[in-house]
This record gives C-alpha cells, sequence and structure tokens, in this order.
C-alpha cells in the first residue's frame, strides 16, 4: 500500500545575509512536522506559494497540515493591527487561506498546528486576540519557549470530542509557543480543549470533515504526541 501524501503549507521567511540571495525570500517549514508524520507513515510535500491552480496542485494530495508562523494579518478578520501584534506576512496568509479551502473542497483531512489552528479559525470567519494579554484572564505565560520541547502546561480535553478520542479526555500536558490566541470560534466549530486560564487550545469542526486544529506544538514534543500525527494520516487513507 502506498503512503498517502501530506502537503504542508510553505512559510515565508527572509533569506539571511550571508546568503548568495540575500534579497530573496525563502519558502520553508520545521522538520519536525516531517519527522512526526513520516513516522506516522506518510511521505509529505511542501507547497510553494503559488498562483497556479491550487486545485490542481491538492488534488495530488491527500491531506494538509497547515503550520506555525508569525502573526495572522488583522485585517483578515476585520480588525485593526493593536501595537501588540508582530509582523504579519499578508501573502502567505491569503495562500494558505485558499490552500485551505482547496483541501475542504476536496474533502480532505486539515491538521492545524499553532498558527495554522488560527488560520483556519480566520479562514472559516472566526477572530484572534492579538495577543494573550488582552484577554481578561491571563494567568499562564504562554509563549514558554524556555520549554519548547516540554510541558508547559496542562490543557483539559473535551469528552466526546475527535481530539478526546486520540489525546483522552481531562488533562493533558501541551507545550506553548504562541502570544495570539482564538477570540470568537468559527461557525461550524467547536472548542475541544482549554487551558486553566480559559484560553482556546484546541478546535474541530462540528461537519462530518476531519478538520482539527491544536494552539500547542506537537511537532516539538515527545512520541506522547505521535498519536495525533498518526490518527491525521489514517484518517487520510479512509
Amino acid at each position: 500500500m502506498s503512503r498517502p501524501i501530506i502537503a504542508i503549507g510553505g512559510t515565508y521567511d527572509q533569506a539571511p545575509p550571508t546568503s548568495a540571495f540575500p534579497t530573496l525570500r525563502r519558502i520553508f517549514t520545521n522538520e519536525g512536522y516531517v519527522s512526526k508524520l513520516e513516522q506516522s507513515g506518510a511521505s509529505v510535500i511542501l507547497i510553494p506559494h503559488t498562483k497556479t491552480d491550487i486545485d490542481t496542485l491538492m488534488s495530488h494530495c491527500d491531506g494538509l497540515l497547515l503550520p506555525g508562523g508569525p502573526d495572522i494579518e488583522p485585517s483578515l478578520y476585520h480588525q485593526k493591527r493593536h501595537p501588540s501584534c508582530g509582523k504579519s506576512d499578508e501573502e502567505s496568509d491569503t495562500f494558505q487561506i485558499t490552500l485551505y479551502h482547496a483541501a475542504k473542497r476536496k474533502g480532505i483531512p486539515i491538521l492545524g498546528i499553532c498558527r495554522g489552528t488560527q488560520l483556519i479559525n480566520v479562514a472559516e470567519g472566526g477572530t484572534l486576540f492579538q495577543d494573550y494579554m488582552l484577554r481578561e484572564h491571563h494567568d499562564i505565560v504562554h509563549p514558554d519557549l524556555k520549554h519548547f520541547d516540554k510541558v508547559s502546561h496542562p490543557v483539559t480535553i473535551q469528552e466526546n470530542t475527535k481530539l478526546a478520542s486520540i489525546l483522552g479526555s481531562g488533562k493533558v500536558g501541551v507545550n506553548s509557543l504562541h502570544h495570539q490566541c482564538i477570540d470568537e470560534v468559527a461557525p461550524v466549530f467547536q472548542c475541544t480543549a482549554r487551558s486553566s486560564d480559559g484560553c482556546i487550545e484546541a478546535i474541530e469542526t462540528t461537519s462530518d470533515n476531519w478538520i482539527l486544529g491544536v494552539q500547542w506544538h506537537p511537532e516539538s514534543m515527545g512520541d506522547e504526541m505521535l498519536p495525533l500525527f498518526n490518527a491525521f494520516v489514517e484518517a487520510t487513507t479512509h
């Protein structure tokens, strides 16, 4: 049986000054996504920013992973930029939103991680807090960069959800590398996990599609998060 093909939406980054092409941007993804997906039985391709027929590109793919990255352009969720909002790349945002809708039209599984989860929410009409400190309650230091590959805080996963069937309901330890978070959950989606200060840590669709997003970075953690990638890859074969 051939391995399913998972597409990862590429993210722009400026080439370093030491590059032979310092004025050009590079399209990249972190190796953690690739290694976890390959460990779960998938083959991985990186989708570059393109204006060609994205539906044709997605016709060759069995699943889509939307990765972490910079802050999303606030105008895409009808807000003015707050001073706490970081630098955005609207071209990357609109490309990955287009990629998301192409994958959704095809009906293939979609997994969002950190920014990818926020992007799914924005693509479906939800909103974000441009910084978690703008929330009424913010007792947890969410961008805990010192523990990028370790548990930073627990989240509570809601019972009778797709995420609970994968990781179990109740408390699960996660890392935390985000400073933005979901505010209003998009229609036809539900919150499936929260941190103790009420921050939304996971969402999934209430439709028949397999669309799930987590706010933490499971690709940077150990094998305890491998079931999430296993479930995603398995869903692509059905």
